[in-house]
């Protein structure tokens, strides 16, 4: 199988420490499903517009970007939220944050 990690932005987790435990519980649990294609239909769809996809969990939606064998985990929201969000992230702000994270990973100077 080709298995995909899971890299999660600094904003994902301070949105996932802000839910209820329960919740957040329940979006960690289908977040383990992307790091498996193929991904559920009807639960996994890509957002038309955008390079990014979400997944539904109750009233939340997580907002992540496919890249490679790497799923980056931007955003989790509220579902009233979702459009809002989507129209302030800052794409190049992210490829720098990927970048840097890539050469902390690699154990190079920044």
């Amino acid at each position: 199988m080709d298995e995909r990690e899971l890299i999660y932005a600094p904003r994902a987790q301070r949105d996932l420490l802000a839910l209820p435990k329960r919740n957040a519980r329940q979006i960690l649990e289908d977040l383990e499903l992307l790091q498996t294609p193929p991904w559920p239909p009807g639960k996994v769809k890509r957002l038309r517009g955008h390079d990014f996809w979400e997944i539904k969990t109750g009233d939340h939606r997580t907002i992540f970007w496919p890249q490679g064998k790497h799923v980056v985990i931007l955003r989790v929201v509220n579902r009233r939220d979702l459009e809002r969000t989507l129209g302030r992230i800052d794409v190049r702000a992210l490829v720098e944050w990927l970048r840097e994270e890539g050469r902390r990973a690699h154990g190079e100077e920044t």
